[in-house]
């Protein structure tokens, strides 16, 4: 089985699904290009999964507009069991370590051939990723299928932290009513021990933070886990440690700061006192905006 195939099936189930749904005979489509948008997949793959679902019988193309002919049935849909995670998941997963780690730079191009080939996956499947990428205006498309990471300015910090502020805060509102006999309680012990640990190794392994960073945040949301905070809080987290790249003067000391701004806000939650943590949580968050603005400001000046 190929990995364009693995895309292709599950776009197809999402198309069934749609029309069972959302749509009865003789209802009409929505156009390749907003399906396409609505799936993130591009709309070559949409096209050809319309072509698969007309082939079935389950829709008739008229003019421009296509048409429901049948409800789609059980025996429509692909067995998905078996195809492991989506290959746009595989590359997403490699490319933002790739960022973290270093590997690829702040101003670095990068191909789609060269990505798919790290990633062990096809071409289709990376550029799926990174239109779907692109959005957050962290990428921009080059010409022969090349990319570059790109910079942003002090006016996308500040609504980056508005958002990422607002979530944060109700996370910790919602983490501190949970029942003392919680599992994320004793998570977050665990947490904090793992915190001590590096902070007392920092000399040797400051650069482990980003790792440790994102269980912290990612703790915090997940007790009581949001679909839509979830979503957007992975490529928050990401951007802030992605625009780290451009400046490693002080990255020891940054994250030094941070590690004893974490230890603060668990020790201040496991006492149960939220106005603490609440205080200590605001401080934290404005000493990660200053950072943010502080390496914005060092990248236009040496891209200038």
């Amino acid at each position: 089985m190929s990995r364009q195939n693995d895309l292709f099936k599950r776009t197809v189930n999402q198309l069934l699904s749609d029309i069972e749904d959302n749509l009865s005979v003789g209802g009409i489509l929505k156009s390749d290009s907003v399906i396409a948008k609505e799936l993130q997949v591009s709309r070559s793959t949409v096209r050809k999964a319309l072509d698969h679902l007309e082939q079935l019988d389950v829709i008739k193309k008229q003019g421009t507009q296509r048409t429901v002919l049948e409800t789609p049935i059980t025996k429509m849909y692909f067995d998905l069991q078996g195809l492991g995670p989506p290959k746009e998941q595989q590359v997403e997963q490699h490319f933002l370590a790739a960022i973290l780690s270093g590997q690829i730079k702040p101003g670095d191009k990068f191909s789609e051939l060269e990505l798919a080939r790290q990633s062990d996956c096809n071409t289709v499947a990376v550029r799926e990723f990174l239109i779907r990428f692109s959005r957050f205006g962290l990428i921009e498309k080059k010409p022969r299928s090349q990319w570059q990471m790109k910079t942003f300015d002090q006016t996308f910090v500040d609504q980056l932290f508005e958002v990422r502020h607002l979530f944060e805060m109700h996370s910790m509102a919602r983490f501190m009513t949970l029942a003392d006999s919680s599992l994320y309680w004793q998570q977050l012990e665990l947490l904090l021990a793992d915190h001590r640990d590096l902070n007392n190794q920092l000399e040797q392994r400051f650069q482990e933070f980003s790792k440790l960073d994102q269980r912290f945040h990612t703790l915090l949301q997940e007790a009581h886990p949001n679909q839509f905070i979830s979503q957007f809080y992975e490529i928050i987290s990401f951007v802030f440690h992605y625009h780290y790249q451009w400046d490693k003067s002080d990255e020891k000391q940054r994250n030094k700061v941070a590690i004893e701004e974490h230890i603060e806000i668990m020790e201040k939650m496991l006492l149960k006192d939220f106005r603490g943590a609440t205080i200590s949580l605001e401080n934290h968050l404005s000493t990660a905006k200053s950072s943010l603005i502080k390496t914005a400001i060092y990248s236009e000046q040496i891209t200038a």
